[in-house]
């Protein structure tokens, strides 16, 4: 299988999904009662920002990963040593 070619020359670290309690669910009574979040960044270093996913959402990338799995990155070996 083809690996792919990752647009952005950066390492590929490992991230760390953490679950939140929506504070907001008494207001919306339609909304999840919890969201997993993600820091992220830009390639180079700006754009810091916290996304919010839902459990489907979630489920939702991961179908898509398994159809794709030639678009999927790799970790280096040290890096995946150190995590």
């Amino acid at each position: 299988m083809k690996k792919c070619e990752k647009i952005d020359k950066v390492r590929v670290v490992l991230g760390r999904l953490i679950r939140v309690e929506n504070t907001g669910k008494a207001r919306f009574s339609n909304a999840n009662t919890t969201y997993y979040a993600v820091q992220v960044e830009e390639a180079d270093g700006s754009g810091e920002r916290c996304l919010l996913f839902t459990e489907k959402q979630l489920e939702t990338a991961e179908k898509r990963a398994k159809r794709n799995p030639e678009d999927l990155t790799k970790k280096g070996f040290l890096v995946n040593l150190f995590d």
